[in-house]
């Protein structure tokens, strides 16, 4: 009969003082939850909520967050497209009537411009008469569109690391085929949180993102417009 009491009570203990923490049917869940001290995985503390630590046998601790420092090298991934357009249309009409009479011209001779003076006209046969009419009209269109794109895998360095942990990356890259030369340079701020596990990180997540791109070269060259051509554009640029 004792041996029925101990073990009766013991099982009253386990139930109603907390030491099991099971799910319950109930909607309204009393209690604290257990408070425990981080388990150490590996030499590094474990994260998960002591509700997941104790249910779940198939928890996944998170990474902890990398750590960068100066000099380190992050792999950019390049897709970069632009495009503009903008069209416009202008009429204009411009109508110019002028009527006058010169009463007084001064007479012109070469003597008199000799020594620096002028004499006034008599004007015999009357004032002359003048009369201006003068119309002008426009009508011009004009539509523009362009796309760019570029794409390409460039790594990076780190050469600044800001207070709030931001990272301050330059690349260069240079590339020379025979008399060909591509010479690209980036440079941009981004979050450490952004760079992927794999040390990657989109071009469209860095802020400032500064990309140029030099082409020199035969094939550059025979794209360009020549010296009579551009001569003659801006000659007739109208």
């Amino acid at each position: 009969m004792r041996q029925l009491i101990k073990i009766t009570t013991a099982a009253l203990a386990l139930t109603t003082g907390g030491g099991l923490f099971g799910q319950s049917s109930s909607l309204f869940v009393g209690g604290n939850p257990p408070q425990r001290r981080p388990a150490m995985v590996n030499g590094v503390q474990d994260n998960l909520s002591p509700y997941i630590s104790q249910t779940s046998i198939s928890a996944v601790r998170l990474p902890e967050p990398r750590q960068f420092a100066m000099h380190d090298l992050v792999t950019i991934i390049v897709r970069e497209s632009v495009e503009a357009g903008s069209e416009s249309t202008l009429d204009t009409q411009k109508d110019t009537t002028l009527n006058g009479t010169i009463s007084a011209f001064p007479s012109i001779r070469l003597k008199d411009l000799a020594n620096f003076q002028l004499q006034p006209s008599s004007m015999d046969d009357g004032n002359p008469q003048v009369n201006l009419n003068m119309s002008k009209e426009f009508q011009g269109e004009g539509e523009y569109e362009r796309k760019d794109s570029f794409t390409t895998r460039i790594t990076a360095r780190i050469i600044d690391i800001k207070p709030n942990g931001s990272l301050v990356l330059e690349a260069r890259k240079f590339i020379q085929s025979e008399d060909e030369t591509v010479n690209v340079v980036l440079t941009g701020t981004c979050r450490t949180e952004d760079i992927t596990v794999d040390n990657t990180i989109l071009s469209t997540q860095v802020y400032d993102l500064r990309l140029v791109k030099d082409h020199k070269g035969e094939l550059r060259g025979a794209t360009k417009k020549g010296l009579i051509t551009k001569f003659f554009e801006f000659l007739f640029n109208f």
